[in-house]
């Protein structure tokens, strides 16, 4: 009898692979026969790399919405590689269902398997409706968000739609507090997201660089960022006089978050699910330019509920964002506060409900 499967898509950048490893984890768990699939581009299988024996398939894409002609040119070469690359592989496996997590790896993935008549389901990660999700939504047969309330959803696709929440993955709700926390240290632990934000390599050292004296005798700064970066900000750093910790990629980023009284951070969805599930409090800084400015949307929507604070990238003003963190630090009630209503938002059984909705595919 031939065993079931699913395929997993998702593009390169961690917000939409983190939330498909998600699942992958609870679908495992839950059915150790399933044979689970993963569609993703060049960057996506670097990351998809940490999973162990799991099929991964590289397909080709592209955007279609940058303004050049070339652009434009590559994207359909691109694109119709990526779709016979599907198709072979859809073919090969013939899975009970394809699940897509964002990003244009989705669209000629969504397409084949549309074509082939297997069952596509969309999960929207974001407070506003990716581009790629919004095209795949004419014939998704499912439509799972992370906020009940999204934007850029088309009225005539509601009774599709499904709350799901954002999946989380075992690293962070399975977390442990870090061992190398020294006694009295304060722990502030910077993300810039999977591409590592070049922006917080000059403003974040430079508000380190304001704070008293006696506060950064008791600092450990912990900071992601891009490689090309990584001895500019040792320097930095050593200069200002703190401990730190700077690394491209934290394998512990459960356990050194729960050990940090502050989080500073791009405001990707799924990067604020998982500071708000360990229920730390957070500085959001979110990308100025990012698509349909879904990142401060994101943030506002945690704002509003005193989940976060927001600091205005265009401010461009390292001492504003300095005085932000020494009154979150030295004020315990704030903090206290802040962390009650980042877990209050935060712990929803994403997983479980996901999981859920996958049932009636699964099952003979």
């Amino acid at each position: 009898m031939k065993k079931r499967s699913i395929v997993l898509v998702c593009g390169g950048s961690g917000g939409h692979i983190n939330p498909a490893i998600s699942l992958y984890e609870e679908l495992i768990i839950n059915d150790p026969d399933l044979i689970i699939n993963f569609f993703s581009d060049r960057r996506g299988q670097i990351y998809l790399k940490e999973l162990n024996n799991v099929n991964i398939k590289k397909i080709s894409s592209s955007s279609p919405f940058r303004a050049n002609l070339n652009s434009k040119l590559f994207f359909l070469i691109y694109i119709s590689i990526g779709f016979i690359q599907s198709i072979y592989h859809l073919i090969r496996t013939r899975p009970r269902l394809l699940i897509c997590f964002g990003g244009y790896t989705t669209l000629p993935s969504a397409f084949a398997a549309y074509l082939l008549k297997i069952p596509v389901i969309i999960h929207e990660q974001n407070s506003v409706m990716g581009r790629a999700n919004r095209l795949i939504s004419h014939f998704a047969k499912q439509i799972l968000l992370s906020f009940k309330s999204t934007e850029n959803l088309k009225q005539k696709f509601e009774e599709k739609v499904i709350f799901s929440g954002l999946p989380l993955r075992d690293k962070i709700t399975t977390h442990s507090l870090s061992k190398n926390k020294k006694e009295n240290s304060i722990n502030i632990l910077v993300l810039g997201g999977s591409q590592g934000a070049k922006i917080f390599t000059d403003l974040i050292p430079e508000a380190i660089s304001y704070l008293p004296l006696k506060l950064k005798n008791k600092l450990k700064i912990y900071q992601n960022c891009i490689h090309d970066d990584e001895a500019l900000l040792k320097k930095k750093y050593k200069k200002i006089g703190v401990e730190f910790d700077i690394r491209g990629y934290y394998s512990n980023i459960g356990s050194i978050m729960a050990s940090a009284e502050i989080v500073i951070s791009r405001a990707g969805a799924n990067t604020i699910f998982e500071i708000c599930s360990i229920g730390k409090p957070s500085i959001l800084i979110p990308l100025l330019n990012s698509i349909d400015n879904d990142q401060f949307k994101n943030a506002k929507f945690f704002f509003d509920k005193g989940a976060c604070l927001i600091f205005d990238e265009d401010q461009k003003n390292p001492e504003a964002l300095s005085n932000m963190i020494l009154n979150l630090i030295l004020n315990k009630a704030e903090r206290a506060k802040i962390t009650e209503k980042a877990r209050k938002v935060g712990r929803i059984k994403s997983r479980k409900l996901f999981v859920k909705q996958l049932d009636k595919y699964l099952v003979k």
